[in-house]
């Protein structure tokens, strides 16, 4: 594995272990505030940090590339949106399964767009990985209905998102570009959030110090910093291996929820956890330079 790709997906790793901390940091949090009420201090929070930062630079986007950053923005919402949404109709254990399979979908939409070369060690890697998400997450009869529906299209939302980062990174300065994607996430959440006004407001006077705490935590590292750092990544290595990288975050977050909740998992849990780790290593040695490149 070359010492870029070692850094980067390095980098990724500690992108999806800020990911898999923060289901155990928000289950007390979503207690006492709406998820589109918290995703809205979450990513409004994550954008003026980077604006504040970056702000300046804002300015000497093409408008192309702000026009790339509006579309990320979208697909970022519709992620979330989905996936909350999602969450209404059907167990968290399936959705993790299915949010999981953008490590499929990912490495099909690179090739149709002819953005990643895939070889033999990384399509075994991407079948480890598969194979290892679902000894992971997967823990009954999978039936298909609306929340199943709407999770496979957070999954669609979240593919796209990657490989359109590694198309469009590459000639973006990340600190803006990231805030506007942030911010406009915000603004289209702030809307779904003012639809029940008088319940926003009373939810987020009511938030306890502790609760800012968190809600600052996942602004800053789970947000603002884990999609720049994604981006930066992504400027060097292929939406492929992102998609493996970031696909440990249901490990890191099992041993997280382990050491903060005493959570434990069954053998086959920790079996699926390795495959995963395998597979994006796998690929890891698959990546060299010319590996990466985009059409257009």
């Amino acid at each position: 594995m070359e010492r870029g790709v070692l850094k980067w997906g390095s980098l990724l790793l500690l992108v999806a272990f800020i990911w898999g901390t923060t289901f155990a940091v928000m289950k007390d949090l979503l207690e006492g505030i709406a998820l589109s009420s918290f995703l809205f201090w979450r990513f409004l929070m994550a954008s003026i940090i980077l604006l504040s930062v970056g702000g300046r630079r804002l300015f000497r986007l093409t408008r192309k590339q702000l026009g790339q950053s509006v579309f990320l923005g979208l697909l970022l919402f519709g992620g979330y949106y989905t996936q909350v949404a999602g969450l209404k109709y059907t167990t968290a254990s399936q959705a993790a399964f299915i949010t999981g399979l953008s490590v499929v979908l990912v490495p099909f939409l690179a090739m149709f767009l002819k953005q990643d070369r895939l070889f033999f060690r990384t399509w075994v890697g991407i079948f480890a990985a598969a194979i290892g998400l679902y000894l992971l997450t997967y823990t009954g009869g999978l039936e298909p209905g609306r929340g199943e529906l709407l999770v496979l299209m957070c999954t669609a939302f979240f593919a796209l998102y990657i490989v359109f980062v590694g198309r469009y990174a590459l000639n973006n300065d990340p600190v803006p570009f990231v805030g506007l994607q942030l911010l406009l996430t915000a603004l289209l959440f702030g809307l779904l959030a003012s639809l029940d006004y008088s319940n926003f407001v009373a939810q987020t006077i009511s938030l306890s110090f502790s609760q800012w705490l968190i809600i600052l935590y996942m602004g800053m590292w789970a947000t603002a910093l884990a999609f720049l750092w994604e981006h930066r990544a992504q400027q060097v290595v292929s939406a492929t291996f992102t998609a493996l990288a970031l696909a440990t975050e249901p490990v890191f977050g099992a041993i997280f929820a382990f050491f903060y909740l005493g959570e434990l998992l069954p053998l086959a849990g920790y079996f699926g956890g390795f495959l995963v780790a395998a597979g994006m290593y796998l690929a890891g040695t698959a990546e060299k330079r010319g590996v990466k490149y985009v059409a257009g």
